[in-house]
């Protein structure tokens, strides 16, 4: 793939990502509203909020939506200067951004709207009744064996046949063309089951009251995001298979390669984010049957908790929420697993830059 290819390549993914943030724009805009005129969120609110300081309190969540575009702003520099090879790191950036910036800016807008909650509606919505599932969720009850079989096989043979590639011609392939690119992208893969360890271990008490209802919204918010990091891991794992496909194939050949790999991409990429609408809005619908409830601190975890990191061993979750929002709670085993996956990152990036 030459430099021209590239650049290309990096300016339409931008692009498309830029469309896709368009309509999370759009779908956040409206979430505030989700349950009706008489709810901010999960909060219920009199008649009025809306006019009265709901009005403030909405244009503030409106405004903080808006904060990760200031990595927009190097990213349009990129595209005027030329240098276009590092806008995909900026959605590398972007995705936590947006996605970790929402959910704080959920939590304050709502903290914000309680002050003015209805008396006898917060109080119903307060529930001192919460269970615990006892039963362990493990990561191997929710794999697809055969399809991780099919994988491993396409991976393996492809790097069978990207060290016969380098083997038989290292005047013409440096081992940087060869492996890196198959490298990084099974590198992302072991960041992708990392994440689903996450969304199985999972665990939150749930309320006693409409616990089916509940039960039924997060199992199935759970296998949506699930399938999406086998989605994931499918992508990558044929980008691995494409790379000896690429180099094996004569120069003339190569650029109707690129050509329809990049077309099947985006019409992938269009079905598939059709696909995520639609279940996005059948999990709103699903969500919004069960009544929101507040969790009780039974064990002042509101106090103990500070922000952004805290060490809590007595509770193992990985996120804890506190006075000042959610915090970091490092003495789960995930978070230190997360920050070595981020430094092996750093660590593979600088390598590409040496052998470049």
């Amino acid at each position: 793939m030459t430099a021209a290819h590239l650049q290309h390549y990096a300016v339409l993914v931008y692009v498309l990502f830029w469309v896709s943030r368009i309509r999370g724009v759009v779908r956040r805009g409206k979430q505030p509203h989700l349950r009706g005129p008489n709810w901010f969120f999960n909060v219920p609110v009199p008649a009025g909020f809306y006019e009265g300081p709901g009005r403030q309190i909405l244009r503030g969540y409106w405004l903080r939506m808006a904060i990760p575009c200031v990595l927009d702003i190097p990213a349009i520099a990129m595209m005027l200067t030329g240098h276009t090879s590092w806008l995909p790191w900026v959605i590398v950036a972007l995705v936590p951004m947006i996605h970790g910036n929402h959910m704080y800016n959920v939590n304050i807008a709502e903290r914000q709207a309680w002050q003015f909650a209805k008396p006898e509606e917060a109080q119903a919505t307060v529930t001192s009744t919460v269970g615990l599932s006892l039963t362990p969720r493990r990561l191997k009850d929710y794999t697809n064996w055969p399809l991780e079989w099919v994988m491993a096989f396409a991976t393996v043979a492809a790097g069978l046949v990207l060290a016969h590639i380098y083997r038989t011609a290292p005047e013409e392939h440096s081992i940087r063309a060869v492996f890196w690119v198959p490298a990084f992208l099974l590198y992302l893969q072991l960041g992708v089951l990392l994440v689903k360890r996450v969304i199985v271990t999972w665990r939150a008490p749930v309320p006693m009251a409409q616990t089916a209802e509940h039960m039924a919204t997060r199992d199935a918010m759970r296998k949506y995001y699930l399938r999406m990091c086998d989605w994931n891991r499918i992508v990558f794992t044929a980008g691995i298979v494409f790379r000896p496909v690429l180099l094996s194939a004569p120069k003339a050949e190569s650029e109707l390669l690129i050509r329809i790999w990049i077309g099947v991409w985006l019409a992938l990429s269009v079905a598939g984010t059709v696909w995520i609408e639609i279940r996005r809005k059948q999990l709103a619908e699903m969500g919004v049957k069960a009544r929101p409830v507040r969790m009780p601190d039974l064990s002042g975890q509101v106090e103990m908790t500070k922000w952004p990191v805290c060490y809590q061993p007595d509770l193992p979750m990985l996120v804890l929420q506190g006075a000042r929002g959610y915090s970091l709670n490092l003495a789960n085993t995930i978070a230190y697993l997360g920050a070595a996956y981020l430094i092996g990152m750093a660590l593979l990036l600088m390598l590409a830059r040496v052998g470049h």
